[in-house]
């Protein structure tokens, strides 16, 4: 049997998550509200998810307090906050949750009882997903290991341009890149050293010798990491 369709409010500035669109597709009424500072009603929704930035989060949760209801469902999709920043609407008798983004079939969840706990794993289960179970301290860290690997396949494609820069041709670059890979053994200082100073972009430069010196880190190649640290200092 199908659980209960819901009437959802979609509150925000940005999209920060899959969330809604997921929501659409099992058959939940979604909607889109205006972003305000002075909030819609509410009261015919089931549920409010509040796509809005980190920066903004906490105003927004103590503005839709003023309009929520008891046994509303409230969920903010912000890996960088936990469930604790939802606190003005908890007391009203909302019941509130964390569901951040790690991938489109796995979500961070935090909650504050066994009721949220219940709605968030059928929500998840629900969009045909994961969910792992964080405290605020965990979410936050969780969010930090994300933005961490977007961070490298951001300068993945800026080292695949600079292959493309040297081969000139970007297909061969992103051929090459794709059969490479992972770094086993970095190159000794010498030969470390020669390939950073043949790279004439300082922006790429820099990126080389601080994801080198990270690399050495976790090879505990302190001849690298030294290198490094010496080159940071001049």
């Amino acid at each position: 049997m199908q659980a209960p369709r819901m009437r959802v409010g979609v509150y925000g500035d940005t999209r920060l998550s899959t969330l809604p669109d997921q929501l659409a597709q099992v058959g939940h009424d979604v909607y889109y509200l205006d972003y305000d500072p002075d909030p819609p009603s509410l009261e015919e929704l089931d549920m409010v998810i509040l796509e809005v930035r980190e920066s903004l989060l906490e105003a927004a949760v103590e503005k839709l307090a003023e309009r929520s209801r008891r046994g509303q469902i409230f969920v903010h999709t912000s890996l960088s906050h936990g469930v604790q920043i939802m606190d003005p609407l908890e007391v009203t008798g909302a019941v509130v949750m964390a569901l951040g983004e790690l991938g489109p079939q796995r979500w961070a969840v935090t909650t504050v009882d066994e009721v949220g706990d219940t709605i968030s794993d059928l929500l998840v289960g629900e969009i045909g997903a994961s969910g792992f179970h964080f405290t605020d301290a965990e979410r936050l860290r969780a969010g930090a290991a994300v933005t961490y690997v977007r961070v490298v396949h951001t300068l993945r494609q800026d080292a695949v341009r600079l292959l493309s820069d040297v081969l000139g041709t970007a297909q061969e670059a992103s051929d090459i890149a794709d059969t490479l890979g992972t770094l086993r053994h970095l190159p000794d200082v010498a030969g470390l050293r020669a390939q950073w100073e043949a790279i004439d972009n300082p922006g790429q430069a820099r990126a080389f010798r601080q994801a080198s010196r990270r690399v050495a880190e976790t090879q505990h190649n302190q001849d690298v990491e030294l290198w490094a640290i010496q080159e940071e200092k001049l």
